[in-house]
């Protein structure tokens, strides 16, 4: 029996080799379809790689002009409640408005009234208190 010769450390082999020799020779696309994602990706911890993230500078380069240009604005209003708010925030609006001509002309009214009762002079007592029919 020959006498056994002392295994080379891993170390000592590596020494020995040119990586770079070596790297260059290697089909990184053939050993990336070796790697299963979603094993490496279950390794990951999301909450330590989202702190290195700063949000700041990716908000920044974002173009909200472009993005909003890209909004179909007809749609949306479609798929929310947000044309029954406009609608009725409208009609509210309008509401408003025909209420204060309303008051406007009832002051109007007044005003006319008293005018036509000094003109004709008539006293508050001989001016009856509305229609015939209305009043008892």
């Amino acid at each position: 029996m020959s006498p056994r010769l002392p295994r080379p450390s891993i170390d000592g082999v590596l020494s020995l080799v040119d990586i770079d020799a070596v790297l260059e020779h290697v089909d990184v696309n053939r050993l990336l379809e070796r790697i299963d994602v979603n094993a490496l990706l279950e390794r990951v911890d999301m909450d330590r790689l989202l702190d290195r993230v700063d949000v700041e500078r990716i908000v920044g380069r974002v173009d909200v002009n472009r993005l909003v240009g890209k909004v179909d604005v007809d749609d949306l209003v479609q798929r929310t409640e947000l044309g029954v708010i406009i609608a009725e925030s409208t009609s509210g609006v309008a509401q408003r408005v025909l209420d204060s001509l309303r008051a406007r002309a009832v002051a109007l009214d007044d005003l006319c009234d008293r005018a036509v009762n000094k003109v004709a002079r008539r006293t508050p007592g001989d001016v009856p208190a509305g229609p015939p029919g209305f009043v008892r």
